[in-house]
């Protein structure tokens, strides 16, 4: 339930937008990346088997059923490769969020970026970590990712866990790899990063 639901229509109402207008709140840009399966939708060849040998459904898939009905690697590799690509235009120690579908998305997410990261993931495992209610592991490090003292981990991979709740405010890149149709879930999500951090040199960050 909404928290109308129990304390009734707000006496005022202070958007995010009047906030990052009055300088409380980071403002952001978004870089949209299109992939063709999300856009244009994906049909299996007739008789092909996934990776377990199931023969796969004939009918359309769309961006709805992506991670969740159905998992293309080569999506997730090249998402991955993506957000790889912009942290290494700016600065690869910036730290991430990516948002994912489920815990087991966000595992898979966390394998591919490793994989992209290069040199960056060999030379501490931590640079990116999964970081879901399941993982003590992940939680345990919850802490020194929103530390801006802490080098490591510098992305977290999760679903629902930092979500809300969570005072991210050296977060400077959020990614979006799941499908959001709640107005309220998404400006949560963005609201992790709204967080000034002067020391840390964030005055603004990047959705994408």
């Amino acid at each position: 339930a909404s928290n109308i639901t129990y304390f009734g229509e707000p006496i005022y109402t202070y958007s995010l937008k009047q906030g990052i207008q009055d300088g409380f709140l980071a403002p952001y840009k978004v870089v949209r990346i299109d992939i063709d399966k999300d856009i244009h939708g994906w049909t299996p060849p007739p008789g092909m088997k996934d990776d377990l040998g199931n023969e796969i459904e004939q009918r359309e898939y769309n961006q709805l059923d992506m991670d969740r009905i159905l998992v293309l690697n080569q999506r997730t590799k090249l998402v991955a490769e993506r957000v790889m690509k912009l942290l290494n235009a700016t600065d690869p120690f910036q730290k991430t969020i990516i948002f994912c579908e489920d815990i087991d998305h966000a595992e898979r997410m966390r394998v591919a970026i490793t994989n992209a990261a290069g040199q960056l993931a060999l030379d501490n495992p931590k640079y990116v970590m999964r970081i879901t209610g399941d993982s003590v592991e992940g939680k345990a490090e919850l802490d020194n990712f929103i530390d801006s003292e802490s080098k490591y981990p510098v992305i977290a991979t999760t679903s629902e866990l930092l979500t809300t709740g969570v005072d991210a405010k050296t977060c400077k890149l959020i990614v979006l790899d799941k499908t959001i149709k709640s107005m309220t879930t998404f400006k949560q999500i963005v609201g992790r990063g709204t967080r000034i951090e002067e020391d840390y040199g964030k005055f603004f960050f990047t959705v994408m």
